[in-house]
């Protein structure tokens, strides 16, 4: 497998990766961590990362937010309530369109290293290598997914 480490521009001896990209045979896996934002509300940190996260699909990976799996918010202890998880998802709905949604978490924590960031970003995506097929499919109410 080859893999690919994504760091910050400014670092000039980095001793961490701000993501990783896995290569394999019909996808690229990319996982990016540690975004933050720490200026505006909830909503325009979201807005600047999911912006910054499209910019980097599309530039460096050549994917685009449909690619987008999972999303991974965790929320600053002030900021873990439904106000902002509301505030999020209507962001959300700028950037992606069914069929092709992230599955999204949310996980409130006492606190981040960012003064003024409202949560921490993960992000993952798959970038396929070949045709893209995307499709919904709706659990059934009892959970088992109408198997």
């Amino acid at each position: 497998m080859r893999r690919t480490t994504i760091v910050r521009g400014d670092a000039d001896e980095p001793t961490v990766a701000n993501g990783v990209v896995t290569h394999h045979p019909d996808h690229d896996r990319v996982r990016l961590s540690g975004m933050t934002w720490p200026e505006g509300t909830p909503a325009e940190q979201t807005r600047h990362l999911l912006a910054y996260v499209e910019t980097l699909l599309e530039r460096e990976c050549g994917g685009e937010m449909a690619d987008v799996t999972y999303l991974r918010f965790f929320l600053r202890e002030e900021h873990a309530d439904e106000a902002t998880r509301e505030a999020i998802e209507a962001v959300e709905r700028e950037f992606f369109e069914p069929p092709a949604l992230p599955g999204t978490t949310m996980v409130g924590v006492a606190d981040l290293l960012v003064d003024g960031a409202a949560f921490e970003l993960e992000v993952e995506a798959m970038v396929p290598t070949r045709e893209r097929e995307v499709s919904m499919r709706r659990l059934s109410p009892d959970g088992d997914g109408g198997a």
